[in-house]
């Protein structure tokens, strides 16, 4: 009597297994004939092609090639209803239906993948349904020896567009506090600003007068009258800027980052505060290191992140009364490739406990603090690629903030 062939048995109820969890995953699985793509690099090495990810860049119709020359065998039922219109059968072509221009090199990057004998490739990209929507996907590949020998691979696709949304919504969502505390600021700010534009005004007012005594005289000092002229040039720059860096804070501008100097946003900031520094008895001391390289980053942030901390320590030696008050601005280029911004106060100083929770939203040590100035500080400084830290002052015994930035 002949005996069941185990082999053949076992190999039944593996493919059994296999197919059961293909169509009962939760995600888009697809099975893919590789092998044609397979013979055209192939070929490709045969012509004497070594590097492929340059030769890709070079012809990127060849990528396009290489998706009308992989075949789909099989999708699961996940994949029917993501991409497809109710029925299968119209997935079963090419894969390049799939897949628009823009995500060509995420393709390619997964042909190097497995020509490099890597065990998956994984990359966030967009791809295609039927009807020609298209969707945020994650999409992965798995290259098992056994099965790229054969030629067949392996694809899964999870669509992500949910998340991609609410990533988008997050953004706007820190975009539209960083706004609402750049506002809140303005009030604060408005002596101060009415203050910093009069110094030019009244400047160009003197000036102008002055030239009209000189052209009404006799004869006429048209070289003096010259100075003077440019002088009120200079002064009406010098109050125009001051307006449009007020407007900025006002306005949603987008992040417009550009090549700048750092001690320039310093000094730039220092006229903003100087009337409140004035009114409060505070004494501010600049120590800015010469010639530090530039960084990339947008000035109006900047500032704004030097103001809130400078206010910090402002309202913070109110509590002192009668106490020294002074804040101290540092600029150092601790190491190669960054700069670091140093701002410390004689005030109360700030808890050890405190300092990790200082940054998170709606936490305040101020009575009727609204907790925003340093969350949007650290939102500011993190999208320059930077970080922030709360310390002990160790001159003035108050608290420090640290604010690490890269160089251009």
């Amino acid at each position: 009597m002949p005996q069941p062939d185990n082999t053949a048995e076992a190999l039944r109820i593996s493919e059994y297994r296999y197919r059961n969890l293909f169509q009962a995953m939760a995600a888009s699985f697809w099975e893919l004939d590789f092998a044609p793509v397979g013979t055209m690099l192939r070929d490709l090495r045969q012509a004497g092609i070594t590097d492929l990810r340059q030769h890709f860049a070079a012809q990127p119709g060849l990528i396009r090639a290489m998706m009308q020359a992989t075949r789909v065998i099989d999708v699961n039922d996940q994949t029917v209803a993501l991409f497809g219109q109710g029925a299968k059968a119209p997935l079963l072509d090419h894969v390049g239906l799939f897949w628009p221009e823009a995500s060509e090199m995420v393709y390619a990057e997964s042909v190097l993948a497995a020509v490099s004998r890597k065990a998956s490739y994984a990359a966030e990209t967009r791809l295609r349904r039927l009807d020609g929507s298209e969707f945020d996907a994650l999409f992965t590949a798995c290259f098992p020896p056994d099965s790229l020998a054969k030629g067949i691979l392996l694809v899964g696709v999870i669509d992500i567009s949910a998340r991609k949304q609410a990533q988008a919504a997050l953004h706007r969502l820190q975009a539209d506090m960083a706004h609402a505390a750049r506002i809140s600021m303005l009030g604060e700010l408005t002596a101060s600003l009415a203050h910093e534009v009069n110094q030019p005004l009244a400047a160009i007012a003197t000036n102008g007068e002055a030239g009209l005594r000189w052209l009404a005289r006799d004869v006429p000092d048209i070289d003096e009258v010259r100075q003077l002229t440019r002088r009120m040039v200079a002064d009406a720059r010098r109050a125009a800027d001051i307006i449009a860096r007020i407007r900025g804070m006002a306005t949603r501008q987008q992040t417009e980052k550009a090549s700048l100097a750092l001690a320039e946003v310093v000094q730039e900031t220092a006229l903003f505060l100087r009337h409140e520094l004035q009114a409060q008895g505070v004494r501010l001391n600049l120590d800015l290191a010469p010639d530090l390289p530039a960084l990339l980053g947008d000035r109006t942030q900047l500032q704004q992140v030097v103001v809130n901390l400078a206010l910090n320590a402002i309202q913070a030696m109110q509590q002192q009364a009668g106490a020294l008050r002074v804040i101290n601005i540092s600029l150092r280029q601790p190491r190669a490739g960054e700069v670091q911004l140093g701002i410390e106060d004689s005030g109360p100083g700030i808890a050890a406990a405190q300092r990790e929770q200082l940054f998170e939203s709606f936490y305040s040590t101020k009575p009727g603090g609204m907790g925003m100035g340093l969350p949007i500080c650290r939102s500011i400084v993190e999208a320059h690629g930077g970080h922030i830290h709360a310390a002990a002052a160790e001159k003035l015994g108050g608290a420090r903030f640290v604010v690490t930035l890269p160089l251009a």
